[in-house]
């Protein structure tokens, strides 16, 4: 829908850029326009409280029904002022794709616009405006523990805050907030009679964040807070349409300027030109005789082997017989050489053991299902999260890490969690070169091996054929075994 709602706005400016026509804007004086459509919210962001940015993932916004409702006046010289106020409802589904969380948010906007009418093409009328004015915004929020498989408490980690034994936490936001914001909109009118217009556009609105308030609750001993929540990024893309009523008339257009023609040149000249008379005719030239030289013989030629260019007669030197091409080699890395004591030499990799224990977690990255059969892999590579690192040093597979935490918000997050999971309380920023390793994981290795560059995960069994099983090994502060692939670059909580 977002895309379409865009589309509709570039189409629409491109109508109003490259009309023209004789039928100047003519109507003028008070009007009423009411109008109904579809329409989303931007993705929001939520600190606070609730936290949205924990998983990278935010929220996506569902489409619905909006209205919008003004009043404004046409001068009649293409310009309009308008008052405005249009509504929004929309559910923006769970909060980081997380389970047992919500997102709900309504925007309410009363704003004062100014409109550009383009001249038109018959009855239809482009047009592009601005607006600026008050925005409230709404917001339901929800987000509290769950219960996972075995009927244990699994943390739900866009509720923020502390849990003291026995309970869960529930945190709830159902508040609104009023600030400034703008708007842009673009649209097309379609003249039904002198005062009735069929109005169509689409606007693009822009809110201030939401300050609001909340509370969090222990679901056991009935322990509750207030807490504090902001919401950013308040935004909504919207298509309606609807009627509009100009009350009044239309201007008379200015009568149009008769001029009386010039005459017309009657006699036409041998070079074809139109005069009154034949005095007015410039002198005929006499005819040029035109020498036409008769072209030179065409030499006739060869190309030889060495590039050079004989006559078609000749002969061409003799082509020496090409030098025999020396033998080459592949080493071990993939690389070609002419001689094999040349090769690089293999580093040897370094086989450990002490895996982790196939069990339940509350961390859910560290939570193996050791009640269900792991599925077998017959290769990695195909669904890859930081790509091919065969090749790469512990230090240079660090370096890659830390350039995707910088680059990418969805990789940052991810990061933070799994090193934050190990025990690490600054996340990401705790991680150091000699902390990496290398390792050949033994065959039929089991655990949680990741999926994608979303970081899903799968309960799996590593190949059994050696390049697949080799992986770098990460040292952790609270005996985590955590490893990654070099074949695809896979997160892997290997256990046994």
């Amino acid at each position: 829908m977002r895309s379409y709602l865009f589309g509709a706005v570039s189409v629409l400016s491109l109508l109003a850029a490259t009309s023209a026509s004789a039928d100047d804007h003519n109507s003028e004086g008070w009007y009423l326009r009411g109008n109904a459509g579809y329409g989303i919210h931007t993705d929001i962001d939520v600190e606070g409280q609730i936290d949205s940015s924990f998983h990278g993932n935010g929220t996506q916004s569902e489409g619905n029904a909006g209205y919008s409702v003004g009043v404004g006046y046409d001068f009649g010289d293409h310009w309009r002022v308008e008052a405005d106020i249009d509504s929004l409802n929309t559910s923006l589904g769970s909060i980081s794709q997380t389970p047992n969380s919500s997102a709900n948010l309504l925007t309410e906007t009363a704003m004062l616009n100014a409109i550009y009418d383009f001249d038109g093409f018959g009855n239809f009328e482009p047009y592009v405006g601005a607006g600026i004015g008050a925005v409230r915004g709404k917001a339901k929020l929800f987000a509290a523990d769950f219960a996972d498989s075995a009927g244990g408490r699994v943390v739900n980690p866009t509720c923020v805050g502390s849990r003291a034994a026995p309970g869960g936490l529930e945190c709830g936001v159902s508040d609104s907030d009023l600030g400034l914001g703008f708007q842009l909109l673009a649209g097309a009118g379609y003249k039904l009679s002198d005062n009735l217009t069929w109005d169509t556009h689409a606007t693009y609105l822009k809110g201030s964040d939401l300050k609001l308030s909340g509370q969090q609750a222990n679901v056991n001993t009935g322990n509750t807070a207030f807490t504090d929540t902001v919401v950013g990024g308040i935004g909504a893309l919207a298509l309606v349409t609807g009627l509009r009523y100009t009350f009044g008339g239309s201007k008379s257009p200015t009568a149009p300027v008769v001029s009386t023609p010039a005459p017309t040149p009657t006699f036409e000249c041998w070079d074809g030109n139109m005069v009154f008379n034949s005095g007015q005719c410039l002198p005929k030239p006499e005819p040029v005789v035109e020498v036409v030289p008769q072209p030179e013989p065409v030499r006739q030629t060869q190309t030889c082997w060495d590039g050079s260019i004989m006559d078609i007669s000749a002969t061409c030197p003799s082509q020496p017989a090409p030098e025999p091409l020396p033998q080459t080699y592949s080493c071990w890395d993939g690389s070609v050489v002419y001689d094999l004591a040349t090769c690089p030499v293999q580093a040897p990799v370094v086989q450990q053991t002490n895996l982790n224990l196939c069990s339940e977690s509350s961390v859910a990255i560290f939570n193996v299902p050791a009640n269900k059969t792991p599925k077998q892999m017959p290769r990695l590579g195909t669904m890859p999260e930081f790509g091919d690192s065969h090749g790469l040093t512990p230090s240079q597979f660090y370096d890659k890490l830390n350039a995707r935490y910088n680059d990418n918000a969805t990789d940052k997050a991810y990061l933070n969690y799994l090193f934050k999971s190990m025990g690490y309380s600054n996340g990401w920023s705790d991680a150091q070169p000699y902390m990496f390793s290398e390792e050949v994981l033994p065959v039929g290795t089991r655990g949680l091996l990741g999926l994608g560059k979303q970081h899903h995960y799968e309960y799996s069994i590593l190949p059994t054929n050696d390049r697949d099983r080799q992986a770098f090994r990460i040292q952790s502060a609270n005996g985590s075994v955590v490893h990654f692939m070099k074949t695809c670059g896979n997160y892997m909580y290997a256990c046994e």
